[in-house]
């Protein structure tokens, strides 16, 4: 099996499409000697950058998720939305906002630096957007209110969060952005709300989650 091929096969077992992490995480699995190179992530992202050029198997759909070429982006949008004139984008964020509305409604603060301007605040899927059902994109179980940096850290898989409402770092962070960062592994953020959000942890954890 070929790169190509591998990564064909990964978007096809998650519904036509996958963000990078889903993409790291999986691609041993259809291409084992893939890790024998010191530079594997840089030959994934080659190929795909490659096909994604000339027009073959795959097409970006937002920044860092990629679906096969065939892929139909209103799958992203929430029914409701379905019918209407505007744009897939348009209706997609549309309904992004409407899930930010609820979920701040029940969580006013980002629970790691405690920032409850709204304007710096994001809502965070933790079960990405793109690979949820329309009751799960809107459901505020499967969200967390975060400042920007811990929402794109969350969002790359770069963290995650045990069910002891523990951050977990991935291992291809640096020690010294680490620091920068702020955080240590296993520290415990008293005021992350973790009940009712197990199943799309998991999901985090299993998926989304770096583990390379």
């Amino acid at each position: 099996m070929t790169k190509v091929e591998a990564i064909v096969k990964i978007l096809q077992n998650n519904g036509g499409l996958a963000n990078w992490a889903i993409i790291y995480n999986e691609i041993e699995k259809y291409y084992p000697a893939i890790k024998r190179s010191s530079e594997w992530t840089a030959a994934i992202r080659g190929v795909l950058y490659r096909e994604i050029k000339n027009h073959r198997n795959f097409k970006k759909i937002d920044e860092g998720i990629f679906a096969l070429l065939n892929y139909d982006e209103n799958l992203l949008v929430l029914d409701e939305n379905r019918d209407t004139e505007i744009s897939a984008v348009t209706k997609l964020r549309k309904g992004q906002n409407k899930f930010r509305e609820e979920l701040l409604k029940v969580i006013k603060e980002c629970p790691i630096t405690k920032i409850t301007d709204t304007r710096l605040l994001s809502a965070s899927h933790i079960k990405p957007w793109f690979m949820s059902n329309d009751k799960e994109r809107l459901d505020i179980n499967n969200g967390f209110i975060l400042s920007p940096l811990f929402d794109k850290l969350f969002d790359s898989g770069l963290i995650t969060f045990s069910f002891q409402s523990e951050i977990i770092i991935s291992k291809s962070l640096a020690k010294n952005n680490i620091e920068r960062i702020g955080v240590v592994s296993k520290q415990k953020i008293a005021d992350l709300p973790i009940k009712g959000r197990e199943k799309y942890l998991e999901y985090h954890h299993n998926k989304v989650f770096l583990k390379i």
